[in-house]
């Protein structure tokens, strides 16, 4: 099992935009943009479905596991409603 983090950077994008992992490894997000993140949409392919939003500039996510018997791609999003109200997203590739 491998652990991995994903970063939403300065710009508002995800980094990497798409993750290849496999069943059992775990996932975290990294906030670096200037606002809090108010939606956040997780991946069906991850447990707990727990919501991180809020999720405050410069905080980390819980940590999530990428459920066995998973496979194929997972799309995930999120947004922020200031300065101006975007959302964005990004993808989990399980092989």
């Amino acid at each position: 099992m491998a652990s991995y983090n994903i970063r939403i950077d300065s710009g508002g994008n995800a980094n990497p935009a798409t993750l290849d992992c496999k069943p059992g490894d775990k996932i975290t997000w990294t906030n670096d943009y200037s606002a809090e993140l108010t939606e956040f949409t997780l991946p069906s392919c991850v447990a707990p479905q727990n919501s991180p939003a809020p999720l405050a500039a410069a905080a980390t996510t819980q940590q999530y596991t990428v459920n066995s018997g998973a496979k194929g791609r997972f799309d995930y999003t999120y947004g922020w409603p200031s300065p101006k109200r975007d959302t964005r997203g990004g993808t989990i590739d399980v092989s």
